[in-house]
Protein backbone atom coordinates (compact mmCIF):
# COMPACT_ATOMS: atom_id res chain seq x y z
CA UNK A 1 0.00 0.00 0.00
CA UNK A 2 2.87 2.14 0.68
CA UNK A 3 5.39 1.46 -1.50
CA UNK A 4 6.97 4.42 -1.22
CA UNK A 5 8.32 4.24 2.51
CA UNK A 6 11.90 4.34 2.59
CA UNK A 7 14.23 0.80 3.79
CA UNK A 8 15.58 2.14 7.00
CA UNK A 9 16.39 5.52 9.24
CA UNK A 10 20.36 6.45 10.42
CA UNK A 11 21.59 8.21 13.26
CA UNK A 12 22.12 12.21 12.32
CA UNK A 13 19.26 11.92 9.63
CA UNK A 14 15.38 13.20 9.46
CA UNK A 15 12.85 11.27 7.39
CA UNK A 16 9.84 13.41 6.41
CA UNK A 17 6.94 11.12 4.81
CA UNK A 18 4.26 13.44 3.08
CA UNK A 19 1.05 12.80 1.82
CA UNK A 20 -2.37 13.54 0.76
CA UNK A 21 -5.07 12.90 2.57
CA UNK A 22 -7.87 12.98 0.42
CA UNK A 23 -12.02 12.11 1.24
CA UNK A 24 -13.20 12.21 -2.14
CA UNK A 25 -10.36 9.18 -3.54
CA UNK A 26 -10.12 7.26 -0.74
CA UNK A 27 -11.83 5.85 2.92
CA UNK A 28 -10.92 5.26 6.32
CA UNK A 29 -11.26 1.76 5.98
CA UNK A 30 -8.90 1.44 2.74
CA UNK A 31 -5.99 1.67 6.04
CA UNK A 32 -7.97 -0.73 8.36
CA UNK A 33 -6.33 -3.41 8.27
CA UNK A 34 -3.07 -1.82 9.48
CA UNK A 35 -4.28 -0.80 12.61
CA UNK A 36 -5.36 -2.72 16.05
CA UNK A 37 -8.56 -3.44 17.58
CA UNK A 38 -7.77 0.20 19.53
CA UNK A 39 -6.90 1.87 16.48
CA UNK A 40 -9.99 1.28 14.92
CA UNK A 41 -12.35 2.11 17.54
CA UNK A 42 -10.89 5.19 18.26
CA UNK A 43 -11.14 5.79 14.46
CA UNK A 44 -15.13 5.18 14.82
CA UNK A 45 -15.78 7.73 17.69
CA UNK A 46 -14.94 10.39 15.16
CA UNK A 47 -17.87 12.04 13.42
CA UNK A 48 -16.65 13.47 10.20
CA UNK A 49 -15.38 10.84 7.39
CA UNK A 50 -12.72 13.51 6.71
CA UNK A 51 -11.55 12.85 10.42
CA UNK A 52 -11.73 9.52 10.50
CA UNK A 53 -9.62 9.26 7.31
CA UNK A 54 -7.13 11.29 8.63
CA UNK A 55 -6.75 9.05 11.98
CA UNK A 56 -6.06 6.32 10.11
CA UNK A 57 -3.98 6.98 7.37
CA UNK A 58 -1.48 8.43 9.34
CA UNK A 59 -1.29 5.69 11.83
CA UNK A 60 -1.34 3.42 8.56
CA UNK A 61 1.58 5.04 7.35
CA UNK A 62 3.51 5.39 10.71
CA UNK A 63 2.47 1.83 11.87
CA UNK A 64 3.85 -0.07 8.40
CA UNK A 65 7.00 2.19 8.02
CA UNK A 66 7.88 1.52 11.95
CA UNK A 67 6.82 -2.58 10.57
CA UNK A 68 9.21 -2.47 7.91
CA UNK A 69 12.17 -0.78 9.98
CA UNK A 70 11.88 -3.14 12.43
CA UNK A 71 10.35 -6.38 10.75
CA UNK A 72 7.41 -6.35 12.94
CA UNK A 73 3.93 -6.77 12.29
CA UNK A 74 1.99 -3.22 12.04
CA UNK A 75 -0.40 -4.07 14.87
CA UNK A 76 1.50 -5.51 17.38
CA UNK A 77 3.49 -2.23 17.61
CA UNK A 78 3.02 -0.62 21.10
CA UNK A 79 2.80 2.64 20.54
CA UNK A 80 1.90 4.41 23.65
CA UNK A 81 1.70 8.13 25.05
CA UNK A 82 3.80 10.10 27.03
CA UNK A 83 2.11 12.20 30.21
CA UNK A 84 1.52 15.09 27.67
CA UNK A 85 -0.32 12.90 25.07
CA UNK A 86 3.01 12.40 22.67
CA UNK A 87 3.22 9.37 21.15
CA UNK A 88 5.85 7.21 21.26
CA UNK A 89 6.59 3.12 20.99
CA UNK A 90 7.38 1.56 24.04
CA UNK A 91 10.01 -1.28 22.42
CA UNK A 92 12.19 0.93 20.57
CA UNK A 93 11.90 4.42 22.11
CA UNK A 94 15.00 5.49 20.12
CA UNK A 95 13.20 6.26 16.92
CA UNK A 96 11.44 9.56 17.92
CA UNK A 97 8.50 10.51 15.43
CA UNK A 98 5.78 12.77 15.29
CA UNK A 99 2.26 13.27 13.18
CA UNK A 100 1.21 16.33 11.71
CA UNK A 101 -2.36 16.80 9.76
CA UNK A 102 -4.66 19.27 8.54
CA UNK A 103 -7.50 19.65 5.83
CA UNK A 104 -5.49 17.72 2.70
CA UNK A 105 -2.48 17.11 3.95
CA UNK A 106 -0.17 15.20 6.42
CA UNK A 107 3.27 15.07 7.25
CA UNK A 108 5.00 12.07 9.59
CA UNK A 109 8.79 13.18 10.83
CA UNK A 110 10.83 10.72 12.33
CA UNK A 111 14.26 10.51 14.23
CA UNK A 112 17.23 8.39 15.80
CA UNK A 113 17.70 9.50 19.40
CA UNK A 114 16.99 13.09 19.02
CA UNK A 115 13.14 14.68 19.65
CA UNK A 116 11.44 15.57 16.09
CA UNK A 117 8.25 17.80 16.13
CA UNK A 118 6.51 18.28 12.66
CA UNK A 119 3.40 20.99 11.53
CA UNK A 120 1.48 21.35 8.75
CA UNK A 121 -1.58 23.77 7.94
CA UNK A 122 -3.70 24.69 4.88
CA UNK A 123 -2.87 28.52 4.52
CA UNK A 124 -6.30 28.39 2.72
CA UNK A 125 -8.38 27.45 5.49
CA UNK A 126 -10.63 30.45 7.38
CA UNK A 127 -8.50 31.84 10.38
CA UNK A 128 -8.56 35.27 11.55
CA UNK A 129 -5.33 35.64 11.84
CA UNK A 130 -5.04 39.13 13.57
CA UNK A 131 -7.13 37.92 16.46
CA UNK A 132 -4.86 34.66 16.57
CA UNK A 133 -1.96 36.85 16.43
CA UNK A 134 -2.80 38.61 19.38
CA UNK A 135 -3.37 35.43 21.48
CA UNK A 136 -0.61 33.36 20.52
CA UNK A 137 2.85 35.50 18.75
CA UNK A 138 5.31 37.69 20.65
CA UNK A 139 5.59 41.35 20.39
CA UNK A 140 8.32 40.70 18.03
CA UNK A 141 6.29 37.70 16.28
CA UNK A 142 3.20 40.44 15.05
CA UNK A 143 5.29 42.82 14.12
CA UNK A 144 6.97 40.80 11.68
CA UNK A 145 3.66 39.55 10.70
CA UNK A 146 1.85 42.94 10.25
CA UNK A 147 5.31 44.12 8.24
CA UNK A 148 4.04 41.87 5.48
CA UNK A 149 0.93 42.77 2.87
CA UNK A 150 -1.89 40.45 1.91
CA UNK A 151 -1.49 37.39 0.82
CA UNK A 152 2.64 37.52 2.34
CA UNK A 153 0.65 38.43 5.52
CA UNK A 154 -1.37 35.51 5.75
CA UNK A 155 1.77 33.17 4.31
CA UNK A 156 4.10 34.74 7.47
CA UNK A 157 1.53 34.18 10.17
CA UNK A 158 1.51 30.52 9.30
CA UNK A 159 5.49 30.47 8.65
CA UNK A 160 5.61 31.23 12.19
CA UNK A 161 2.68 29.09 13.45
CA UNK A 162 4.01 26.08 12.13
CA UNK A 163 7.66 26.80 13.48
CA UNK A 164 5.95 27.16 17.07
CA UNK A 165 3.69 24.58 17.07
CA UNK A 166 6.23 22.29 16.19
CA UNK A 167 8.44 23.50 18.87
CA UNK A 168 5.41 22.80 21.10
CA UNK A 169 5.52 19.12 19.79
CA UNK A 170 8.49 18.48 19.67
CA UNK A 171 9.35 19.34 23.36
CA UNK A 172 6.28 17.10 23.95
CA UNK A 173 4.57 19.74 26.39
CA UNK A 174 1.90 20.92 23.39
CA UNK A 175 -0.36 23.86 24.51
CA UNK A 176 0.31 23.17 28.29
CA UNK A 177 3.04 25.73 27.59
CA UNK A 178 2.01 29.45 26.80
CA UNK A 179 2.56 30.06 23.06
CA UNK A 180 3.68 33.50 23.54
CA UNK A 181 6.35 32.09 25.57
CA UNK A 182 8.43 30.63 22.73
CA UNK A 183 9.76 33.14 20.33
CA UNK A 184 10.80 31.57 16.66
CA UNK A 185 13.80 33.26 14.72
CA UNK A 186 13.13 32.86 11.02
CA UNK A 187 16.34 32.07 9.40
CA UNK A 188 18.61 34.62 8.12
CA UNK A 189 20.09 35.17 4.59
CA UNK A 190 22.99 33.35 5.97
CA UNK A 191 21.72 30.87 7.78
CA UNK A 192 19.43 27.72 6.98
CA UNK A 193 17.51 26.95 10.08
CA UNK A 194 15.74 29.16 12.38
CA UNK A 195 15.77 29.36 16.08
CA UNK A 196 14.12 29.46 19.28
CA UNK A 197 14.17 31.33 22.64
CA UNK A 198 12.06 30.27 25.61
CA UNK A 199 13.28 30.35 29.24
CA UNK A 200 10.52 27.63 30.01
CA UNK A 201 12.16 24.84 28.48
CA UNK A 202 15.52 23.73 29.01
CA UNK A 203 17.97 23.32 25.88
CA UNK A 204 15.52 25.30 24.36
CA UNK A 205 18.61 26.88 21.85
CA UNK A 206 19.89 24.38 20.62
CA UNK A 207 16.41 23.24 18.99
CA UNK A 208 16.40 24.39 15.12
CA UNK A 209 13.29 24.72 12.32
CA UNK A 210 12.96 24.71 8.85
CA UNK A 211 10.40 24.67 6.20
CA UNK A 212 9.70 20.89 4.18
CA UNK A 213 8.68 21.64 0.98
CA UNK A 214 5.04 20.72 0.26
CA UNK A 215 2.52 21.98 -2.36
CA UNK A 216 0.36 24.91 -2.41
CA UNK A 217 -1.50 25.81 -0.22
CA UNK A 218 -0.11 24.04 2.86
CA UNK A 219 3.36 25.13 4.81
CA UNK A 220 5.15 22.46 6.67
CA UNK A 221 7.66 22.70 9.67
CA UNK A 222 9.99 20.88 11.09
CA UNK A 223 11.95 21.50 14.74
CA UNK A 224 14.68 19.53 16.00
CA UNK A 225 17.78 19.90 17.50
CA UNK A 226 20.90 20.95 15.62
CA UNK A 227 22.60 17.64 16.10
CA UNK A 228 20.33 15.50 14.23
CA UNK A 229 19.90 17.62 11.40
CA UNK A 230 22.87 16.26 9.46
CA UNK A 231 20.79 15.21 6.82
CA UNK A 232 17.14 15.58 5.73
CA UNK A 233 15.41 12.99 3.64
CA UNK A 234 11.67 13.98 2.53
CA UNK A 235 9.26 11.10 0.60
CA UNK A 236 6.36 11.91 -1.17
CA UNK A 237 4.22 9.28 -0.63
Amino acid sequence: MHQKIPNGIIEGEVVVLAFEVDPIKESWTDYANSLPRNEIDRAREFHYPQDKLRFTKCRSILRNTLSKWLNDNTKELNIALETNGKPYLKENPEIQFNISHTEGFAGIAFCMEYGVGIDVENTARATDIDQVAKKVFTESEQVIINAETTPDKRKMFFRLWTAKEAFLKNTGLGLTLDPKKVESNLPTENKKYGTFECSQVKNSSGLRFVEISCPEPYIMTLSASEESLGEISVFPL
